[in-house]
Order: C-alpha cells, then sequence, then structure tokens
C-alpha cells in the first residue's frame, strides 16, 4: 500500500506529496526506470542530498513501452520510505509527459554501461542501443528545459545525443567517469593502507569503460602520507590494466549507481578548492583529444557547470596513450553515426 503522505493527482501514473514546499522543485528524469541500477540510482539521490541540502525533487520515471508496466513497482518502492525530499512521482512511457520541463536527465540507456567488442558492433544489440540513444536525444531537443543537465552512461550514448540536442548548451551534456575513479582510488587505497576518499587528483582519460587510462601523476593523500617507490611502480605498471579488466561492468549496478549519483551531486555542488574530478564532455581538442567526441578529462566543476583543467605536463607516453584511446572511442562512435545515418566527425 502507497505511503498516506502520497496522494494520485489527476491520473493514475502522478504522485505527490502534499507535505512538501511546491516551490523550487527539481524535475529529475529517469530513462529506463524499470533497471536495477535506475533503482539503486534513485534511492542514492533521494536519501543523499545529491541536488543540495532539502532541495525538493520531483521524480519522473520513463520507460520504453514495452516494459513501462512494470514502473509501478519501483514506484511502490520509492513511496513506502517516502524521503522528505520526494516532491511527487510521475512515470510512463509518454516522452511528452515525462520529459517535459525537466531540469535534469539522467540517461542510463540501453546498454546500461556494457563495453562492446569488435565483432560485436554488427549486433542488433548494438543497434537498439545506438538507436535509443538517437531517441532520448530527440525527446531531449523537444521537450526539457534548455537549461537542463543531461547525465548520460556511455561515451558513445552521449556523442549520439549532442548530435540531436541542437538548442541546450553542449557543456550541459556529460558522461560518468567517477567508476573507473573509484575503482582506481578503492585499489591504491588499499595498498597504501588508508581510506578510498583520502586519495585525491587521480585523473582519468578518455571512458569510464575499458578505453582507460589512469593518470596518478598529480595524486596526493589527505593525511600528508607519502607515496612510497613501490606504490608508484605499482601504479604504472599494474593498475591501468586494471581498470582495463574490470569485466562485467553491468554485474557493478550498485556501484554504477554510487557513481552516477557522487558525479551529479559533484555538478551540482562543486568540487573542493584544489581538487578536481573526472567527468566526461565534449572535446574541444584540449590535449590533443580529437574534437567532436566525448571523452573523459580533468575537469573542476562551479555554478552547475564544468572546465576542463588545462596545462598539465604531459609526458610522451601518457599523450600518446590517450591519444590512442581516442582513435578507439571514435572508431565506435563513428558505427555509431552510420546506424543513424549522420555524416562521420572529421579525424
Amino acid at each position: 500500500m502507497l505511503n498516506e503522505k502520497l496522494h494520485l493527482e489527476r491520473n493514475d501514473h502522478i504522485l505527490r506529496n502534499y507535505f512538501r514546499r511546491k516551490e523550487n522543485v527539481l524535475k529529475v528524469v529517469v530513462t529506463d526506470g524499470t533497471t536495477d541500477l535506475a533503482r539503486a540510482f534513485l534511492y542514492r539521490m533521494l536519501n543523499d542530498n545529491v541536488f543540495g541540502e532539502n532541495q525538493s525533487v520531483f521524480v519522473s520515471l520513463y520507460e520504453l513501452p514495452n516494459k513501462a508496466t512494470f514502473l509501478e513497482s519501483v514506484v511502490i518502492e520509492l513511496t513506502s520510505f517516502s524521503p522528505k525530499v520526494l516532491n511527487g512521482i510521475s512515470y510512463g512511457h509518454d516522452a511528452s509527459i515525462e520529459f517535459k520541463d525537466a531540469d535534469v536527465v539522467i540517461c542510463i540507456g540501453y546498454a546500461r554501461e556494457y563495453d562492446f567488442k569488435d565483432n560485436e558492433y554488427l549486433e542488433p544489440f548494438f543497434e537498439e542501443y545506438v538507436l535509443t540513444s538517437k531517441f532520448y536525444g530527440e525527446v531531449i531537443e523537444k521537450y526539457v528545459k534548455r537549461d537542463a543537465r543531461i547525465i548520460v552512461l556511455g561515451t558513445t550514448a552521449a556523442t549520439i545525443i549532442s548530435k540531436y540536442v541542437k538548442s541546450i548548451p553542449i557543456k550541459n551534456i556529460t558522461t560518468l567517469s567517477l567508476l573507473n575513479l573509484n575503482i582506481a582510488a578503492g585499489q591504491i587505497a588499499a595498498r597504501a593502507q588508508c581510506l578510498p576518499t583520502e586519495v585525491k587528483n587521480i585523473i582519468i582519460w578518455g571512458s569510464n569503460g575499458s578505453y582507460s587510462y589512469p593518470d596518478c601523476r598529480y595524486m596526493y593523500f589527505t593525511r600528508g602520507k607519502p607515496l612510497a617507490d613501490v606504490l608508484k611502480v605499482w601504479i604504472t605498471d599494474v593498475l591501468p590494466q586494471i581498470i582495463r579488466n574490470v569485466a562485467h561492468r553491468p554485474s557493478l549496478i550498485n556501484s554504477i549507481a554510487y557513481a552516477l549519483a557522487e558525479h551529479c551531486k559533484i555538478l551540482w555542488n562543486g568540487t573542493s578548492e584544489n581538487e578536481w574530478t573526472s567527468m566526461g564532455v565534449m572535446s574541444d581538442y584540449s590535449y590533443s583529444i580529437r574534437s567532436g567526441i566525448f571523452f573523459s578529462y580533468p575537469v573542476i566543476c562551479k555554478n552547475r557547470q564544468y572546465e576542463i583543467v588545462q596545462d598539465f605536463d604531459m609526458d610522451r607516453y601518457v599523450l600518446r596513450y590517450i591519444v590512442d584511446l581516442s582513435r578507439l572511442i571514435f572508431r565506435e562512435i563513428e558505427i555509431a553515426y552510420e546506424i543513424c545515418g549522420l555524416i562521420s566527425i572529421d579525424p
């Protein structure tokens, strides 16, 4: 039975919490709302003040028509614990309702961080992933607010979405990199015998998948702990392979959901002084990465915007490595462009 504080309004697919104030409500759309990843993200978002202390949130759950009937069980779960920030919930498969006037769109997507291999680009699964991304780009362009923030899982999905979102600033679209950053911080912390939260300023270049490089040249520990030589060697020789070999990413549901909520929280509330984070953003040719693709960079966040951290001293090995990553990411995007009938971006 639904929590008594939440009441039906207008139709069976909209519920509102009349104990919450109605002004200054943030509408957050979460796509693929029946997935475990969406559910885990929603729990984290509603319980961790992701968008600010006591910020009222109206959640809109969107699902493709063939799965939308299962959204009701997600709504029952969310309303059963009725967190104080929850202003209301809308759910369904009508994009004109669920996306309308959204402030934030969380595009979980069809692939949900699946790492495609070369022989899978011609499979129906990849085509559906690409066409779903195109669809989300079209409905975002048509219905959401012009200053909305769009957070996407996957650099290819983000690049495709950006081609159809013409009237929203490209800097309002970002992609997740924090899963790999959190994995790197956890691995380093275990060997340095400290907490992962004490490991600062790791850089993730590339993507949130296997096309990724953890750059720790500017890393430090908050307690001033020195970086042992043996750990430096391990970071250089072993850590990149660990990041590449993290298999079965779709099974890391809670880790991805936590990273997604953390991404939103940092974007909304800003990075701490003298710290940066990593996000997938549209390349502007910084560090010789081809423009026109989403690529993970070190960024600082302020006023719900990001800026790429510039002027790092890039040694030849790191620069060559990340440029090679951009070529691999571009290769997947080229195939996706062909599926959508788009003209390929220049190499």
